[in-house]
């Protein structure tokens, strides 16, 4: 297995983050007797902005962003606002996947072109990584863990997706842990 680093963001992207944070915050006495909201920690790109609908942005590249959702607290979620999952099937020294085949119908693997690297934001590029699939495939992993999506997930971050199906498959946090149980 292959496994290689993603460069950091730029700075013009942290720049962004540390922008829209700081008004997040502006606006944090305002609303803190509102319940939580599924909301990303930096707007994440719309439709209207030439966003496509496979969590990748429109120019190809992967996204990841960490975000607020209600049930589960701060999870990872491509650029369509999709949970996205690891399974404690796989393994993360080296980190490798073992769904394949009909599982991988089920849980899409998140994928990335080759050579390509996902856009990060409110997610540390020290922890971000991948590894080639037996299809030659590059597919991102968090931590080690590879990352899945579930293909009839629709965004939104309404509930807390198939997160602890058959005890395997968990919402991933921007460290690579498994999310919190829902309350």
């Amino acid at each position: 297995m292959n496994r290689q680093h993603f460069r950091p963001i730029s700075c013009t992207a942290r720049l962004v983050l540390v922008v829209a944070l700081a008004a997040a915050a502006s606006g944090c006495a305002a609303e803190a007797s509102a319940p939580p909201l599924a909301t990303p920690a930096q707007a994440a790109p719309g439709a209207s902005s030439g966003e496509q609908t496979d969590g990748h942005s429109a120019a190809g590249e992967a996204v990841l962003y960490a975000v607020q959702s209600g049930p589960l607290g701060v999870v990872v979620t491509d650029g369509d606002g999709r949970l996205l999952y690891r399974s404690e099937a796989d393994s993360t020294a080296p980190p490798t996947s073992r769904c394949t085949d009909g599982c991988s119908a089920s849980w899409q693997p998140f994928a990335v072109g080759s050579g390509q690297q996902p856009v990060l934001l409110g997610v540390d590029p020290a922890v971000v990584g991948s590894l080639i699939r037996s299809d030659g495939t590059t597919q991102v992993t968090l931590a080690g863990w590879p990352l899945y999506r579930d293909p009839a997930d629709q965004g939104g971050l309404t509930d807390s997706g198939r997160h602890g199906e058959d005890d395997q498959w968990f919402v991933v946090t921007p460290t690579g842990d498994r999310a919190a149980a829902p309350s």
